[in-house]
């Protein structure tokens, strides 16, 4: 069974509703990372005093997300830079084969990135990696979770495009055609 009621077009909605938390988490990360600094230099001028750590947490927990966490909304959203001077004048047969072999190549590479950041990350969680900053101690080891997250995300984005584009018509994340980068094309 082919179109929107097919368990292919279900899973792809599914992700593609997956991908727009990151978005969400993403825009709350934004506003609380601007919220936490404005409030650091505000307490600093007029108390002299402002949050402990307050670099450490930006830098391993809101940016951290920030980069990570959305990085397959990108893939979705077929928003990824790619530069196509010699690809665009080839036959469609060769841009899709093309388009084919990138995946491929991106899946085991995002694949292995997902396999040791994980581990990575538990080995952080196994030791309680912190860090120590202005009398404050901040665990750092949730944040290695991210990555992946982020990189294994990429990699469910990308077997669901290669598997979707040899089922046409059944795309449930979101663009009708990956070689088709206009933005007016995007549904949902």
């Amino acid at each position: 069974m082919s179109g929107p009621h097919s368990l292919f077009f279900r899973l792809g909605r599914l992700l593609s509703r997956t991908l727009d938390a990151t978005q969400v988490i993403a825009a709350i990360l934004v506003m609380a990372m601007m919220l936490h600094v404005v409030l650091d230099v505000v307490l600093k001028y007029a108390i002299s005093n402002g949050f402990p750590a307050t670099v450490e947490i930006v830098s391993n927990y809101y940016l951290v997300g920030l980069a990570f966490l959305p990085l397959a909304l990108a893939e979705k959203q077929n928003a990824h830079i790619s530069v196509e001077v010699v690809t665009s004048i080839l036959p469609l047969p060769v841009q899709r084969g093309l388009l084919v072999l990138a995946w491929i190549l991106s899946i085991i590479t995002y694949s292995v990135l997902a396999h040791q950041t994980f581990l990575d990350a538990l080995e952080k969680q196994r030791i309680g990696a912190f860090i120590f900053s202005q009398g404050v101690r901040l665990f750092t080891w949730p944040c290695y979770f991210m990555l992946p997250i982020g990189f294994g995300l990429m990699v469910l984005a990308l077997v669901y495009r290669l598997l979707a584009l040899f089922r046409p018509g059944s795309d449930g994340l979101g663009a009708a055609d990956p070689l088709y980068t206009s933005p007016e094309h995007y549904h949902d």
